[in-house]
This record gives structure tokens, sequence and C-alpha cells, in this order.
């Protein structure tokens, strides 16, 4: 069978968004990314908000939106397919515990592959079933996060004393400065667990939310061409109109909040909340458009197809890569770089990545690790 086209290079483009809000992570604050003294100057502040309006909490969605899109060629309609997917998942959570144990503790594929089973239950439910489920999650993850960030500004406006602003360093920054490669590993299992828990309170919800819009649209074949143009304009209008806006009213409130004397984590949060909310309009308007030049003008996007054949790969590349040039046992230069600096060298990283995804498809059918 041939390949769809437009799932290959959206999973290659949002590659690209993931590495550049995780890079923040690797290379800067192992806990806080860009934030504080990251985003002082007009370098930095520039670059903060690039990440922010643009990539920060929609490229995780398309991600996760393209995972639950891929199941339907799995399952395909048969129940003894299960089985295949099962393995899958659990292939996915064994990758998954390596990745974040020796090289990133920010990995998704762990959590992927634990959603994938709760995925499940979901693969013959009726479309309108989907669609409830999806708008019951979506409302109980953004309101749980509002709560939180309303409470952390009651906190910080009734109670200041107590102090609300978010950790400084870690313990995993201060070995990703002196420590070995092996020294950091309980480090980052730590801060994987916290992270984790935060991760999946913040954005986990939102993530299995895409998980079901994803499988509930490759019934109908979303991504497939033809595509239905109408449908197609509402979408990209509709993440043009309302959801970009919003993330740029967020990221400038962000931006601002950090850049002052007395940052408000409340603020920091409610920012957050924001974007998060708008996010899956903004993420769908990147699909609509990458679906229509995909349709129009392949030629102006095939280019990142190989990377989606190839992404488990190139995702865990990325993490290799980064360690690589951040970590003491490599070149260290972990907090010597500026956010305005490795938001370029994410952009490089991809682009080698993507590159080498192209000479390797060229001699095997399939990426190494898929």
């Amino acid at each position: 069978m041939q390949r769809d086209l437009a799932p290959d290079v959206l999973r290659g483009f949002a590659l690209l968004g993931i590495l550049v809000v995780n890079i923040q992570f690797m290379g800067l604050s192992s806990s806080e990314g860009a934030r504080g003294e990251w985003t002082q100057g007009f370098a930095n502040g520039s670059a903060t908000f690039i990440i922010a309006s643009i990539f920060a909490g929609k490229f995780y969605l398309i991600f996760s939106f393209l995972f639950g899109y891929s199941s339907n060629y799995i399952i395909r309609g048969e129940r003894s397919n299960r089985a295949r997917w099962v393995k899958r998942c659990f292939a996915l959570i064994v990758l998954g515990t390596l990745h974040f144990t020796f090289l990133w503790h920010g990995d998704i594929i762990f959590i992927y592959g634990i959603f994938g089973l709760l995925l499940i239950p979901f693969f013959f439910r009726a479309d309108k079933t989907l669609k409830i489920w999806t708008r019951v999650i979506f409302i109980i993850s953004t309101t749980l996060i509002a709560l939180v960030a309303g409470l952390v500004y009651i906190a910080e406006r009734y109670f200041p004393e107590e102090g609300f602003q978010s950790p400084g360093e870690t313990s995993l920054d201060r070995q990703l400065l002196n420590g070995t490669f092996l020294d950091a590993v309980p480090e980052r299992l730590e801060l994987w667990l916290y992270g984790m828990a935060t991760g999946v309170f913040l954005q986990g919800g939102l993530a299995f939310a895409a998980f079901l819009v994803g499988l509930r649209l490759a019934r109908s074949q979303f991504l497939s061409s033809p595509i239905d143009q109408e449908r197609n304009s509402k979408l990209i209008k509709r993440g043009l109109i309302f959801g970009i806006p919003i993330q740029i009213v967020a990221a400038v409130v962000l931006l601002r909040n950090e850049q002052s004397a007395e940052p408000s984590e409340a603020i920091y949060l409610l920012a957050l909340f924001a974007s998060f909310v708008a996010a899956p309009l903004a993420s769908m308007f990147y699909v609509g458009v990458i679906r229509k030049l995909v349709e129009e003008k392949p030629q102006l996007v095939v280019w990142m197809k190989p990377a989606g054949r190839m992404s488990l790969t190139i995702y865990i590349s990325q993490s290799i890569v980064a360690s690589l040039i951040f970590g003491p046992w490599g070149l260290g230069l972990f907090q010597d770089l500026q956010t305005w600096h490795v938001l370029l060298l994410a952009i490089g990283i991809w682009l080698l990545l993507t590159y080498f995804a192209t000479a390797w498809l060229k001699r095997f059918s399939q990426g190494p690790l898929e």
C-alpha cells in the first residue's frame, strides 16, 4: 500500500516544534526552561516569545493527534489487531524508560505507551461517543489548570510571606555542569518523576483528547487526498482568528511577567492556561496549512516526509545529539548558551536529522528504531 503523505509530513514538522520546546530544558534549566534570567534582553526575549507563541503547547498536540490517527493503520477495524497494538505500546513503555533514564527527563514515549493502552476501549466506539469523551476530558483538564492558577494567585495575594516562586537550580543542573553520565541518572529519574506528575496533570488530558480526535478523524481518512477544501479552510480560519491571537497575547503576558522585577508564578500559570486552552485551535491551524500545502504545493513540504517516517528514531536522536552538546561528557555547553542560541540550535539539529533521515531511507525501507 502507498503511504499517505500528509501524516508523515506533519510528523516531521511536529518534531521541530517538540525539539524547540524541549531544548530549553536540555540546555538552559532542566526544570524551568527559558524563564527568569533566560528571558532578559531583546534577543532572549524575542526567542522566548517565539517559543511561547508559536511552539509551546501546540506541537505535542499535533504529535498526539497523529499517534491516535496512526492507530487506525494498525487496528484497521479488526478486533484481532488489538494484540499488535498492545505489543507496540509495551515496546514504547520499555523504550521510553530507557530514554528518560539515560537521555531526557521530559520523555513522552513512556506516557504514549501508557495512554495507548488506555485508548484500546475506544477503538470500536461510535464517533458520537468519542466526541463526548473528547469534550469531557478537555473541559476537566482546562478546569483543573485554571483552578490551580487561581489558587496560586490567591495564595500570592493573601499569603505573600509563604513564597510561591518556582524552584531554581536542580540537582540535575549541577550534574549537567560538572557530573558524569552515570551520575546524572538518579537525578534525571527524580526530575522525571516530578515532571511526569506535573506534565500529566497539565498536558496529559489534552494529549489524550488529541488521541481521541485523531482516532475519530482517521475513520474518515482526514489526512488522505483529496481533502475537503471547504472544511480545511474553516479549520485554518478558526485557528487564525481565535487560536493564534490568544497565543500571541498569552506569550506577551508570559514574557512581560518573566522580565519584571518580581515575576508572579500565578500570572505565569494563567498565561499557560490561556495558551493551553487555545492550543488545539492553533494546532489544527498548523494541520490545516500542512494539509493544504500537501494537496496543492507538495514540493514545499515533501522534504519533511523522511523525518516523519522515522519519527521515533529522530525523536531519540534529538535527545542523543542534545546530550552530547550540553552534557559535560560531550561539549559541556549546558547553561553556556543563551535562549536565542538554543532556539537556532534546535532548528539546526532538526534540519540535520531530517537530512540524515532522507539519506537513510534511500538505502533502507524504515528507520533503525522503527
